[in-house]
């Protein structure tokens, strides 16, 4: 019979440290998921309206999906591409779309937020100087967006245009509002009043905003984005694809949520967003998912695509 103070291997008591750390870490995660649900619960937010963007990895990191009545922020290289402008009108037809599957709801419940699915959409453009391009009508039809609900509000001064948003925001029968600040240099504590005053405009008329410019170190936002074009190596083989527009999303904050990395997919007509491989490879590379402006040149062009 062996005695009770025989010493334990090393071998079983490296496993039990290693079994004891486990036990430890997953307390820690499942104490932090019940504390945000709390939070969550004390603030509110769990009665807050959602969109689910159709994504689950996405949805998932959003807390079930894009908040109405907040404002988001949409950053990237604006006057390099328009992968930023893209997204924001992807939202945007996601949220008309989602508007009128829920209004049999709204008639019955009290909701948070009340979405418009007939109201004008804001659009307060970047001057020509600091932007990629206009609007153009066509484009906007062909990306899902009417352009007759769209209302355009030219404001060259960005200073001006931001100290406007709150009484955009508060502003009755609206469905959405975006605005592009440019480049504009402000300091931290100018962008998070702003940010704070436009999250309480935002909650109390329950119209979604969406903020669009250059990427800015600021805390406040209900999301805070960054967005970049990417190569779409399916519409090769898929002429069905000749249209679909591909990002790669990064979520760096979100409220109630976790920051997440994506590559997604929009054809217009859809009406919903679709996950694509993240790791494409061509010819043993990644793709490059954003060019240079100095290589738009006729210059740098292969031969084939001039000649078409």
């Amino acid at each position: 019979m062996q005695r009770m103070n025989q010493p334990i291997s090393i071998a079983k008591s490296s496993d039990f440290r290693a079994s004891n750390d486990q036990i430890v870490n997953e307390k820690k995660i499942y104490d932090l998921a019940r504390l945000r649900q709390e939070i969550a619960a004390a603030d509110g937010y769990g009665k807050r309206l959602y969109m689910p963007l159709g994504v689950d990895s996405l949805d998932q990191a959003l807390a079930g999906g894009l908040t109405f009545g907040r404002v988001h922020l949409l950053t990237g290289a604006m006057q390099a591409h328009g992968a930023v402008s893209g997204f924001a009108m992807a939202l945007l037809d996601l949220l008309q779309h989602h508007a009128q599957q829920i209004k049999p709801k709204q008639a019955s419940n009290r909701p948070t937020a009340v979405i418009n699915d007939a109201g004008l959409i804001v659009w307060c453009p970047a001057s020509q100087r600091n932007s990629a391009g206009m609007l153009y009508g066509h484009g906007l039809a062909a990306a899902g967006l009417n352009p007759a609900r769209l209302l355009i509000v030219d404001t060259p001064n960005p200073s001006r245009r931001l100290a406007a948003l709150d009484d955009i925001l508060r502003t009755e029968g609206l469905a959405a509002v975006v605005m592009e600040y440019d480049g504009v240099q402000k300091s931290s504590d100018y962008w998070m009043r702003l940010a704070r005053r436009a999250q309480l405009a935002a909650e109390d008329s329950g119209t979604t905003a969406f903020l669009l410019g250059a990427p800015i170190s600021v805390v406040g936002f209900e999301t805070a984005w960054q967005i970049k074009p990417a190569a779409d190596l399916d519409r090769w083989s898929h002429s069905a694809l000749v249209q679909r527009s591909v990002w790669d999303l990064t979520l760096q904050r979100a409220r109630g949520g976790r920051p997440h990395k994506c590559r997604v997919g929009w054809q217009a007509g859809l009406g919903r967003l679709q996950a694509c491989d993240h790791n494409i490879m061509a010819n043993g590379k990644p793709v490059q998912a954003e060019l240079p402006i100095a290589d738009l040149s006729a210059n740098h062009w292969p031969a084939q695509a001039l000649a078409r």
